[in-house]
């Protein structure tokens, strides 16, 4: 795998396995309400939570996991997304969304909204993928330097605010194991954006509601064996309603876990230097498993293999079934693998 970069304050950053295609320099904007189904020409998609979820609660809803919030003023919050790399990473369970990206060492970005988290570490440097997966969101993004200049420069050009340890240096700790940092010190000192827009479609709370139309299974446990990384052993949690990472990786208890197939291309920053960058390309379409919770009859969790489609940089990535129509995601934490090809899911204990 590609070996790690050094950042400004010389420890090793997280190198990835693919530039995303298409780095333009565009601004960014939200979409309408409305899934296009693979194949579509149209490029205004955004899914939405569900309206009759919020008919069913006096709350309004957290925009990134689709749960009733603490109140109005903590359902409008902005999004802090943190950057972090390492084996043992502190503090993703706290988050709302996580994307892990197969790197060495894997980064994630993980994206905070509806809960407090305690320390988040050890933070690492920004890279392409982040302005492609944060770009919608228009987040506050905690990160430290980056391996070339211009990485900071696109998210300097979209709506994402830049909470960085270069700029705001009083925000952060250096620990024996890295910089860290919390989404309360970002939003308490840094002006960031209204509310993230929801980034999936959920099926009412405690509803009898599927993930998929079709090619729906009900497994108890699943394998993802991702080249370069080896196997995550992931079980599902009949009690808690929550899919379980019981190996290969950090702590994470998820009502969703998303198994995206997207491109890894390796770039060269400084040829002469023998340095390089990659990251995952997740604008565009490709296969998609979701693992989800269950439904009211039958044990297991809920699984359905479809796509995904995410045509520009500054919209949504919307999931389908194996039939074109959008899946709904069970209201909660999602995490989202970016898998490079060749990934294998093996799911154990299912039923149709």
């Amino acid at each position: 795998m590609p070996a790690g970069q050094t950042s400004p304050r010389g420890r090793r950053a997280a190198a990835g396995l693919a530039v995303a295609a298409g780095l333009a320099l565009t601004g960014c904007g939200q979409a309408p309400p409305n899934p296009v189904k693979p194949g579509a020409t149209s490029s205004t998609a955004a899914p939405s939570t569900s309206a009759s979820a919020a008919v069913n609660s006096s709350r309004p809803l957290a925009p990134l996991t689709g749960l009733p919030a603490a109140s109005t003023a903590d359902a409008a919050k902005p999004a802090v997304a943190l950057v972090v790399s390492g084996d043992d990473p502190q503090g993703l369970t706290s988050a709302d969304v996580v994307f892990e990206e197969i790197t060495d060492p894997v980064r994630y970005i993980a994206v905070y909204q509806s809960r407090p988290a305690t320390t988040v570490g050890p933070i690492t440097t920004t890279q392409p993928t982040d302005r492609e997966a944060l770009a919608v969101l228009h987040p506050l993004i905690g990160y430290d330097g980056a391996v070339a200049a211009f990485f900071i420069k696109l998210l300097d050009q979209t709506k994402i605010t830049d909470a960085g340890y270069s700029r705001y240096p009083a925000l952060y700790a250096s620990t024996p194991e890295g910089l860290t940092t919390t989404p309360q010190a970002i939003t308490g000192s840094v002006t960031g954006d209204t509310a993230p827009q929801p980034l999936f479609q959920y099926r009412d709370p405690g509803s009898a509601g599927t993930l998929a139309g079709s090619g729906q299974s009900r497994p108890a446990s699943a394998a993802i064996t991702i080249p370069g990384l080896g196997t995550q052993d992931w079980t599902f949690d009949q009690h808690t309603d929550r899919w379980t990472l019981t190996s290969g990786g950090p702590a994470a208890q998820v009502a969703n876990l998303i198994i995206q197939t997207v491109p890894y291309t390796t770039v060269n920053v400084h040829p002469r230097r023998g340095v390089y960058v990659s990251t995952a390309g997740i604008t565009g379409t490709g296969r998609a498993e979701i693992l989800s919770g269950a439904t009211s009859t039958g044990n297991g969790g809920t699984a359905a293999a479809g796509t995904w489609s995410k045509p520009h940089t500054t919209q949504v990535t919307n999931y389908f079934d194996s039939s074109g129509t959008p899946m709904t995601l069970q209201p909660g934490p999602t995490w989202i693998i970016l898998a490079p090809a060749g990934t294998q899911v093996t799911t154990t204990g299912a039923h149709q």
